[in-house]
């Protein structure tokens, strides 16, 4: 059955590959696609699911053992969706830290603006492209070939390992806690349900929740909008930041019991780890290419912290 799996150099090839594709394709689509969402359809398919699948391709594996496209029962299904939800508040805590350290030690966030969908159609072409082309195409790639090649190194070696570089590929310094945090969670789901796609349910739940909310938030009346604001300064800021403690602290432990049922649900379905506990050269030498164009990225954006061009705030 092993043979049937794409292995830990084989999945560093096509990593390797797709970081390449990835860095080229973001440097020439602001020349070639004005679209954001064509574009980013595009840089999901071509540069994160088109190698992995051919790869899978190449190597002669099955693909179906390489991605652990397994069924997956419905109970499964509403507790991941439920699990993710409640997470989101714990997430969103440790991106505002994240965001706060970055201040601290570079003096300045940098600003990404993401377009915010205006009408409901727009909603449901991105719920498309950063919900559902996000979660099966990266899903893919991380879930499915990464973590599926490394399951030898064992559960933290395997979570670990594959949320560094997942968190890494988004090149994304302000919001890399939170897409580690993020990444744990759906490594742990893929693994107790031995299913990719209850990786990608979370994923899409995750992703398409920050969309939603985005959108009726943009709906909101500009005059209900500062009325709201002035309302929140005159509460004391330390109320406000125990208020927004008592919200994460709970919605953490609601989100702990769900895993833990998760886990009591999974018994019988959990992948079978073949353990050897260490890495090889082998398996660590396809993955350089990659791992050294990420490096050099995350120089690059380093710097641009400390280019006056750049809008901050």
């Amino acid at each position: 059955m092993e043979n049937n799996k794409i292995n830990m150099f084989q999945a560093g090839i096509i990593f390797s590959v797709s970081v390449v594709l990835f860095i080229i394709y973001s440097f020439i689509a602001p020349f070639l696609i004005t679209d954001f969402n064509i574009s980013g359809t595009i840089g999901e398919i071509v540069p994160i699911l088109m190698p992995s699948l051919i790869g899978i391709l190449v190597f002669r594996k099955n693909l179906r053992a390489s991605l652990k496209l397994n069924k997956f029962r419905i109970s499964d299904l509403v507790l991941v969706v439920i699990i993710t939800l409640f997470f989101m508040p714990l997430n969103l805590a440790v991106n505002a830290f994240n965001m706060w350290l970055v201040r601290v030690i570079f003096g300045q966030n940098i600003l990404v603006e993401i377009p915010i969908a205006e009408t409901p159609w727009e909603l449901f072409i991105s719920l498309l492209v950063i919900g559902v082309a996000a979660a099966v195409c990266e899903e893919v790639l991380f879930r499915g070939i990464l973590q599926g090649s490394m399951e030898k190194l064992g559960k933290a070696g395997m979570f670990i390992i594959v949320s560094v570089l997942f968190a890494a590929f988004h090149f994304n310094i302000e919001h890399f806690l939170g897409i580690f945090m993020l990444s744990l969670l759906i490594g742990f789901i893929v693994y107790r349900t031995n299913s990719l796609y209850m990786g990608m349910a979370a994923h899409f739940t995750n992703n398409a929740a920050a969309l939603i909310i985005s959108y009726f938030a943009n709906q909101v009346p500009e005059e209900l909008l500062e009325e709201s604001l002035s309302a929140a300064d005159a509460i004391p800021q330390i109320v406000e930041i125990g208020i927004l403690a008592g919200v994460v602290i709970i919605c953490s432990a609601i989100a702990g019991v769900l895993i833990y049922a998760l886990y009591k649900n999974t018994e019988k379905t959990k992948t079978e780890l073949k353990l050897s506990g260490k890495l090889e050269g082998s398996d660590i030498v396809s993955f350089v290419p990659g791992l050294l164009i990420m490096a050099g990225m995350f120089v690059f954006t380093i710097l641009l912290y400390f280019s006056p061009l750049l809008p901050s705030y």
